[in-house]
């Protein structure tokens, strides 16, 4: 599946995947207890999606190809 996205290039790639992995980590840090603002956990997948994008553009200048 995620092969599916070597379309769209590696940033994209690992922000896509970012982005549903801070979904995940937002939704259990909420229902765990470990935010107490609300905006805490809506900040997590933004966080996420741009910490992948860099790491996949940082990735592919070094080479990387998926």
């Amino acid at each position: 599946m995620i092969d599916q996205l070597d379309a769209f290039g590696l940033p994209a790639k690992y922000a896509i995947v970012g982005f549903f992995a801070g979904i995940l980590g937002g939704v259990l840090g909420h229902f765990l207890g470990l935010f107490e603002n609300p905006a805490t956990a809506w900040g997590t997948p933004i966080a996420t999606t741009v910490g992948g994008a860099i790491g996949g553009y940082i990735r592919q200048r070094r080479g990387f190809k998926s």
